[in-house]
C-alpha cells in the first residue's frame, strides 16, 4: 500500500514538473510572437515617418509662414498632393498628420486645417486644451517617440489611441511635427489570444517603464509593477507579483516590454488537470488496495484487473493487460508530451525555408550590399564571419544509369547519407544546401587560418567524406570546388567556378575532387557570364564603389591574366563590357557621354585591349561616383547654381527659364517646379525682384537717365522697364526717384 502511494507521488511530481515547463514555455513563445509582430509594425511606422520627414518638398514647406499669400497657396496644394505618394498599408495606423509651426497648418492626404480648427473639429486629446496641446507639440524635439495610449475625440467620436511623434527640423529648432495615430484596439488585438480571465492583465511598457497600453477584463492593471529582472522569463507567484504568474519578454529593437499577468490556475490549467487525474488515480489505487485487502481470499485480484483492463482499452485501444501499470500511465502522459514537442518541431521546420531562400540568393549573387547579407544572417542567428569562403558542389550518381522513380529513390537515399556525414564533418565551418536532385552545394567558411591552410583543410574534409562514403554508396561522388574569396559578396563567383569545374569533371575528367584553379585554361572564350553582368550593373546603379572596383579587377584578372585570349576574342569581350555600360545609361534614361562614344569607336581598332579595358573601368567608376553624389547633393548644388547664375546674370535681357534649362540640360517644367519648391518663389518673380532691387539702387544712388538704368537692370527698352517697375511698386520710375530723393533731403 505504501509503495503504491510513493510511486504515485513520484509519478505526479515528475509529470507536474514536465508539463509545467511545457506550458510556461508555450506561453512565452506566444508572447514572443506578439513581440515580433509589433516590432514589424513599429518598423513600418518608423519607415513611413522617415520618408515623410526627408521629403524635399515637405522640408521646403516648413519655412513658409504665410501659406495663403501669393504662390504659397499652390505650395499648400502641392505639398498635400505629395502626401498621396506615401501609401499607408499598415492596419495599425488610423491616420497621420503633419503640423507646421511657422504656417500653423495641419496637412494630411485628405484634409488641410488651421491648427485651432483642427484641434476643435478633427482631433482633441481629452483633458488637454489647445494651448497646452500646442506647447506639448512644438516645445520639445521628438525622435521616434511613442506616447502612451490616451482618450481622444477623433472626427467627433471617442477613441483610445497611441500617438507616434517625430519632430521636423532640429533639436534646437523645431519646425513642425509628424503625428501618426495608432488604434489601441489594433495594438491590443495581438494579445487577444492570451487568457486574461479571473483578474489577469497584459501591458506594453517602453524603455523608461511607462505603460504604453494595457488590457484587463476585470478592471485591474499593471500599476506598481516592479522592474523586470531580465529580458525574458517567468516570475513565479509571490507577494511582489500580487499572487500572479508573470510572463514577460523585451524587444531588442524597441526596448518595449510585453508583460502578461495571469492567475496560476489559469496558466497551469493543463498541469492542474494532470494533477487531478494523478490524484484521482492514486485515490483509485488506494481504494482498490483496501478492497483487495478485504476481499483477497474471495475475489483475489479481479477488481484490480478490471480497472487495468478498462484503462488499457480506453487509452491504448488494446484488450491485452499491460505488464507494468505505472509504466503504462507514465507512457500515456509521455505520449502527450511527445505530441506537444512534435508540434513545436513542425513549427521550427518552417525556419529552414527562409534559410534556403537566403542560400539561393547568395549563390546567385542577388545581394547588392554586404549589409543586406549581415541583416538576414542576424535574423537567422547564423554566424558566417570568416576570413575567406569557398563553394563546393557534390555530384551524386543515384544508381548510375537507372531511370525514373528508381533513380530518384537512389538519389534521395544518397543525399540523406551524404548530408548526415557532412554535418558530422563540417561542424560550424560549413553549410550544405540542395541545389538539384543530384547536387549538394557546400558553403565552406574559413574562421581564421591562411588561405593555403584553408584549402588544405577543405581537401582533408573531402577526403574523409570519400572514406566515409566508401562502401555506403553504390557509386562514388564527385566534388568540384571554386576558388576562395574574402567576402560573402563574392561567393557567387566561387559558385560559378565550382559549376564550371563540375562540368569539366563530367565531360573530361574522372577525378573525385577538382578545384577550379586546376582546370586547364582555354583561350577560345572570354569570361563574362550573365550573373557577373547583373552584379556589375547593380553595383554601379547603387553607388557601391568598393564592390564595383573589386568586381572589375576580378574580371580583368580572369580575362587578361588567367586566360590567353586572341586579340579578336579580347575585342568581343570589350564589346560585352561596353554594352553593359550602354545598358546602364539606357536604364537611367541618360545621354551617353562623348567619352563613351569615343570608346565604342576604338573597340574594333584597338591594339592594346588592356588600356581600353582600363578606360571602360574608369567610365564605370565615374558613373558610379556620379550616381552616388547625385543622390546626396544634387538638389543643394542645383539650387545654388541657379541662384548664383541669376545673381550674376540678371543684367542679361535674354536671360529666362528656357535659356537656363537648356544650359543645365534639364526640362523646363521640372526646373520651374524644382526652383519653386526650393526657394518658395517662381523663377520669373525671383528674376524680376533682382532687377527691381538693382533699379531702385540706381534710381536713388545715381543721376543716370531712365533708359540707361533700364539697360543696367536687364531690360531691352525703357518702356518695358517702366511698365514692369510700375507694376511692382505702383509708382513710375521718375516718381519713385523724386519721392526717395525728397525723403533723403
Amino acid at each position: 500500500m505504501l509503495l503504491t502511494l510513493l510511486l504515485g507521488y513520484l509519478l505526479y511530481d515528475r509529470t507536474y514538473e514536465v508539463v509545467e515547463n511545457e506550458v510556461t514555455s508555450a506561453n512565452l513563445q506566444l508572447l514572443d510572437q506578439v513581440r515580433d509582430t509589433l516590432d514589424r509594425r513599429i518598423s513600418e511606422i518608423d519607415s513611413i515617418a522617415f520618408q515623410i520627414m526627408n521629403d524635399p518638398q515637405i522640408t521646403g514647406f516648413q519655412r513658409i509662414d504665410k501659406p495663403f499669400e501669393g504662390a504659397n497657396t499652390y505650395r499648400v496644394l502641392e505639398t498635400q498632393q505629395r502626401l498621396y505618394s506615401y501609401n499607408v498599408s499598415n492596419n495599425f495606423i488610423v491616420d497621420y498628420f503633419l503640423f507646421f509651426k511657422n504656417s500653423g497648418l495641419v496637412l494630411s492626404p485628405k484634409t488641410t486645417y488651421e491648427m485651432p480648427r483642427f484641434y476643435n473639429q478633427m482631433l482633441r486629446y481629452d483633458g488637454t486644451d489647445y494651448d497646452a496641446w500646442r506647447e506639448e507639440l512644438f516645445d520639445r524635439y521628438y525622435n521616434r517617440e511613442f506616447q502612451p495610449v490616451r482618450q481622444v475625440t477623433y472626427q467627433g467620436k471617442p477613441r483610445t489611441m497611441m500617438t507616434y511623434m517625430q519632430s521636423m527640423g532640429y533639436p534646437n529648432r523645431v519646425n513642425g511635427a509628424i503625428a501618426i495615430l495608432v488604434d489601441n484596439r489594433q495594438l491590443l488585438s495581438s494579445l487577444q489570444g492570451v487568457d486574461l480571465s479571473q483578474g489577469g492583465w497584459a501591458s506594453i511598457r517602453d524603455r523608461e517603464g511607462r505603460v504604453i497600453s494595457s488590457i484587463s477584463h476585470d478592471a485591474t492593471g499593471p500599476e506598481g509593477m516592479a522592474e523586470l529582472p531580465a529580458r525574458r522569463g517567468i516570475l513565479k507567484p509571490s507577494e511582489a507579483t500580487d499572487g500572479m504568474m508573470i510572463s514577460y519578454t523585451t524587444s531588442a529593437d524597441t526596448g518595449w516590454s510585453y508583460v502578461v499577468a495571469q492567475p496560476p490556475h489559469v496558466v497551469l490549467e493543463k498541469v492542474l488537470y494532470i494533477k487531478k487525474i494523478t490524484f484521482g488515480l492514486v485515490g483509485l489505487f488506494l481504494f482498490v488496495g483496501l478492497l483487495l485487502a478485504g476481499w483477497l481470499a474471495y475475489r483475489n485480484s479481479r477488481p484490480l484487473l478490471g480497472i487495468i483492463k478498462t484503462l488499457n482499452e480506453r487509452v491504448s485501444g488494446q484488450a491485452q493487460r499491460p505488464g507494468d501499470v505505472y509504466g503504462f500511465i507514465h507512457q500515456a502522459v509521455s505520449g502527450l508530451i511527445d505530441n506537444n514537442r512534435q508540434l513545436e518541431s513542425e513549427m521550427e521546420k518552417q525556419a529552414p525555408l527562409v534559410w534556403d531562400t537566403f542560400f539561393e540568393r547568395l549563390l546567385k549573387g542577388e545581394f547588392v550590399t554586404l549589409q543586406q547579407i549581415n541583416t538576414l544572417l542576424s535574423h537567422q542567428r547564423v554566424d558566417l564571419r570568416g576570413t575567406s569562403y569557398a563553394i563546393g558542389i557534390i555530384r551524386l550518381r543515384g544508381g548510375g544509369r537507372e531511370a525514373g522513380e528508381e533513380r530518384l529513390r537512389h538519389l534521395d537515399l544518397e543525399r540523406v547519407l551524404v548530408k548526415e556525414a557532412l554535418r558530422d564533418l563540417l561542424g560550424d565551418e560549413g553549410y550544405d544546401h540542395d541545389i538539384a536532385e543530384d547536387r549538394i552545394a557546400l558553403l565552406l567558411v574559413n574562421r581564421g587560418s591562411i588561405a593555403e591552410s584553408f584549402q588544405s583543410r577543405i581537401a582533408s574534409l573531402i577526403e574523409r567524406l570519400h572514406e566515409r562514403m566508401e562502401g555506403v554508396l553504390s557509386e562514388r561522388i564527385s566534388v568540384a570546388l571554386g576558388s576562395t574569396y574574402g567576402s560573402l559578396m563574392e561567393v557567387s563567383s566561387s559558385y560559378e567556378e565550382a559549376r564550371q569545374a563540375l562540368f569539366h569533371t563530367e565531360m573530361h575528367s574522372s577525378r573525385k575532387v577538382i578545384w577550379f584553379e586546376e582546370l586547364p585554361y582555354e583561350s577560345s572564350g572570354y569570361y563574362f557570364p550573365g550573373e557577373i553582368e547583373v552584379r556589375l550593373m547593380n553595383y554601379t546603379k547603387a553607388g557601391e564603389r568598393d564592390e564595383l572596383a573589386r568586381l572589375l579587377e576580378g574580371i580583368r584578372e580572369e580575362n587578361f591574366i588567367r586566360r590567353h585570349l586572341p586579340l579578336s576574342m579580347q575585342q568581343l569581350f570589350l564589346c560585352e563590357v561596353a554594352g553593359c555600360l550602354v545598358k546602364i545609361h539606357d536604364q537611367l534614361q541618360a545621354e551617353q557621354p562623348e567619352a563613351v562614344r569615343t570608346l565604342f569607336q576604338q573597340l574594333t581598332s584597338t591594339t592594346d585591349p588592356h588600356v581600353l579595358y582600363k578606360a571602360l573601368a574608369e567610365r564605370f567608376a565615374e558613373l558610379c561616383h556620379t550616381l552616388d553624389q547625385r543622390k546626396k547633393s544634387r538638389n543643394y548644388e542645383l539650387v545654388d547654381i541657379m541662384v548664383e547664375s541669376l545673381n550674376k546674370r540678371y543684367k542679361e535681357p535674354d536671360l529666362n527659364l528656357d535659356k537656363l534649362a537648356d544650359e543645365l540640360g534639364m526640362s523646363k517644367v521640372y526646373l520651374s517646379q524644382f526652383f519653386k519648391e526650393q526657394t518658395g518663389a517662381n523663377f520669373s518673380d525671383y528674376l524680376v525682384q533682382l532687377r527691381m532691387r538693382r533699379a531702385k539702387e540706381l534710381l536713388v544712388g545715381t543721376s543716370q537717365p531712365i533708359n540707361r538704368i533700364a539697360e543696367l537692370a536687364g531690360y531691352y527698352s525703357s518702356n518695358t522697364f517702366c511698365r514692369a517697375f510700375k507694376r511692382e511698386t505702383g509708382l513710375s520710375a521718375t516718381a519713385y526717384r523724386n519721392l526717395e530723393t525728397g525723403n533723403q533731403v
